[in-house]
């Protein structure tokens, strides 16, 4: 099957995303949204970009959307446009979301069996410890993918100069970091480390976010420094080495 220029791919014939400029704190960052094919051509999309009629195009020529993704308490603002446009698909998200976005209307929670016994091919892993985020990530273990919004960022030769400036003097061009506000806003817990601990078990081969091409160098490693600040003193050195090894 021909794909749609579009998307591009990442996994054939299982994973795509789509890119497109967006201003925020005065930079202009890339981000994308990630499409996954499942069982019996459903498709599920994370974080949904604009429902353009190319968009949709696209979408409707590898599949049927039956899953529309808010991954946390940010990515949620094309969420009523793409379930106006696929009124029969499911959207999945936090409660916080809804709070910020009186327009969105959940269907389920991440965590719902409603949601987790249909879509068996992904795991749902909440990102504990960070309310500021309310974020859950995904795994697709078909193709060793971690799929999140806000979880890393970096910067890199193809982004706006806006970004690549800030993102030198934030420390976050050439390399995954957490973005700056989720930095800000993050506390060493037991909670935090453990969720990292948990996304670092899994047999990673990328890590798909938001605001980065994905992160295919070292990923458990990037993930790991990343958010090594969140792991607090009282694990002690040897548990801090036990939980990032």
């Amino acid at each position: 099957m021909a794909t749609p220029s579009v998307l591009e791919v990442v996994v054939p014939d299982s994973i795509w995303v789509i890119e497109r400029p967006i201003w925020f704190g005065g930079v202009r960052l890339r981000a994308r949204t990630t499409v996954v094919r499942l069982s019996r051509d459903a498709l599920w999309v994370h974080s949904p970009c604009t429902p353009t009629d190319d968009v949709c195009a696209a979408l409707d020529a590898l599949g049927e959307v039956r899953w529309i993704v808010v991954p946390n308490r940010f990515h949620h603002l094309q969420t009523p446009a793409t379930a106006a446009r696929y009124p029969n698909a499911l959207v999945v998200g936090p409660k916080s979301a809804q709070s910020r976005n009186p327009h969105v209307s959940l269907t389920v929670g991440t965590d719902d069996p409603a949601y987790t016994g249909s879509t068996p091919e992904l795991t749902s892993i909440q990102l504990r410890g960070v309310p500021f985020l309310d974020e859950t990530v995904f795994f697709h273990a078909a193709s060793g993918s971690l799929i999140a919004a806000d979880l890393l960022i970096s910067a890199c030769a193809h982004d706006h100069w806006t970004w690549r400036i800030a993102a030198r003097i934030w420390g976050r061009y050439g390399k995954a970091r957490t973005p700056p506000d989720v930095r800000m806003h993050t506390r060493a817990s037991t909670a935090v480390a453990e969720s990292i601990a948990q996304m670092r078990a899994l047999p990673l081969q990328r890590i798909l976010v938001a605001h980065a091409d994905p992160i295919t160098d070292r990923p458990l490693q990037q993930l790991a420094e990343a958010w090594d600040f969140a792991i607090p003193p009282h694990l002690g050195r040897q548990q801090r080495e036990d939980t990032y090894r």
